[in-house]
């Protein structure tokens, strides 16, 4: 009976590690999206503060961008101005709140958060400089994810935005 008692007990052991194994690599399983779109149109500024750019300012865009697989992404973002220099060419810090709507509503979302600096004198980022925000959740097939986006403004105006989903 020991005998039998032995076996169970290694593959209960077995048993517990693999799936153990098996929920980690999920876990840690990583999906890369790419999206891109042309240049953004310009943004609905809403000049709050002071006239002019001030701590408080808000700049809103909704437009449509597609995957790496083609499929069309709607993106609806609230940039928020947390900080300005005092010089005319200085940055500015700009908080992001962000969400990539998928299959053409808004079942599935990703939602991201972050801050950057931006030209004071510029709406978007400067050229080739890439930014990284937290994935900070989702809805529909993407509920529960975590992960990362970094966003490069190319240099011929074009957006890119590598979202790493995990």
């Amino acid at each position: 009976m020991d005998l039998n008692k032995s076996q169970f007990t290694s593959f209960f052991r077995i048993f517990i590690a693999s799936t153990f194994l098996v929920l980690t690599s999920l876990v840690c399983a990583q999906t890369v999206i790419t999206v891109t779109h042309p240049a953004v149109p310009a943004p609905t500024l809403l000049d709050h503060g002071a006239k002019g750019q001030s701590i408080g300012d808000v700049r809103l865009w909704h437009f449509k961008a597609k995957t790496n697989t083609g499929a069309e992404v709607m993106t609806d973002w609230i940039m928020t101005t947390t900080s300005v220099s005092d010089e005319v060419s200085g940055m500015e810090s700009r908080i992001t709140s962000a969400v990539f709507s998928f299959n053409s509503g808004s079942k599935d979302q990703i939602i991201i958060q972050g801050v950057a600096s931006y030209p004071s004198l510029k709406a978007t980022l400067v050229e080739s400089s890439p930014t990284a925000r937290a994935i900070t959740g989702g809805t529909g097939k993407y509920a529960g994810v975590g992960g990362w986006v970094e966003t490069t403004h190319l240099q011929d105006g074009t957006w890119q935005h590598v979202l790493y989903i995990k």
